[in-house]
């Protein structure tokens, strides 16, 4: 995994940031939507019900002083259909408001699952970024010590190209050491 590898997992989690921050946005917003319409059906059905039961009392009012026994039981016959109207509507209104108030109580649990998982994602490509840069730096590493020993055999002579070809010959002791588990490699000489 060379450094460009390592920008694009970089630019990639950046990009999952910024998307994860968007997400978040949008599900505060239709939060908010959801609330302000949830407390508007409220509001509405109070309105309803306090509008339904002032008019029957001030219609029982009004028409109580003229005639009280006689006309009121007739109003509250005519009322009896109006007001089941008013409080069916207001028990719609209120059911309205409760579905509402459990759709933003699953949203906001979408929400939270979505930012777990989106941040869970995060934590993954940062472990592999930082283990792909561990690698790569021990990698480097390992190949500069190797390096350096190479480097120094070349300045002492050690490691030359061979008078009579193009390969590399390497200066060894008239009775050189051999290493290795089976004796396959000499010693060079410092």
């Amino acid at each position: 995994m060379d450094g460009s590898d390592i920008d694009d997992v970089k630019q990639l989690l950046v990009k999952l940031a910024v998307i994860a921050e968007q997400l978040d946005t949008r599900s505060r917003g239709a939060l908010q939507r959801i609330d302000a319409s949830a407390t508007t059906l409220d509001r509405s059905a109070q309105r309803w019900t306090e509008g339904g039961d002032d008019f029957s009392r001030r219609m029982l009012e009004a028409l109580g002083t003229q005639a009280r026994d006689s006309i009121a039981g007739a109003t509250r016959q005519a009322l009896a259909p109006l007001d089941a109207q008013l409080r069916q509507s207001a028990e719609a209104a209120k059911w309205a408001a409760e579905a509402l108030a459990e759709q933003r109580k699953l949203l906001s649990r979408m929400q939270q699952s979505l930012l777990r998982r989106s941040l869970l994602a995060l934590l993954a490509g940062s472990v592999l970024a930082v283990g792909a840069s561990g690698y790569l730096a021990w990698r480097n590493l390992r190949s500069a010590v190797l390096g350096d020993d190479v480097l120094q055999a070349v300045h002492s002579g050690a490691l030359v190209h061979c008078p009579d070809s193009q390969a590399l010959c390497v200066r060894i002791d008239a009775h050189p050491r051999r290493s290795g588990p089976r004796g396959e490699y000499l010693v060079v000489q410092p």
